[in-house]
């Protein structure tokens, strides 16, 4: 179990691919681009302390909606 508490960084999903690895572009543009946020590894060293772990035992952003149902 990781410890959320304190002043370490934890590996999280990355907010801005959400854990892909690429994200979407507009129409009229390249299909996907590398996520340059996480440099394409979909994961991301964050403060503990804004992290949360979510329904499937993963580490994700408080602030990432996620979408989950319990």
């Amino acid at each position: 179990m990781v410890d959320l508490t304190g002043d370490h960084e934890v590996k999280a999903i990355c907010p801005r691919c959400f854990g892909n690895g690429y994200i979407r572009m507009p129409a009229g543009c390249a299909h996907q681009v590398n996520c340059p946020q996480c440099d394409s590894q979909g994961e991301v060293w964050l403060p503990a302390k804004q992290c949360r772990i979510n329904v499937e035992g993963g580490i994700e952003p408080r602030w990432m909606k996620s979408g989950e149902t319990i």
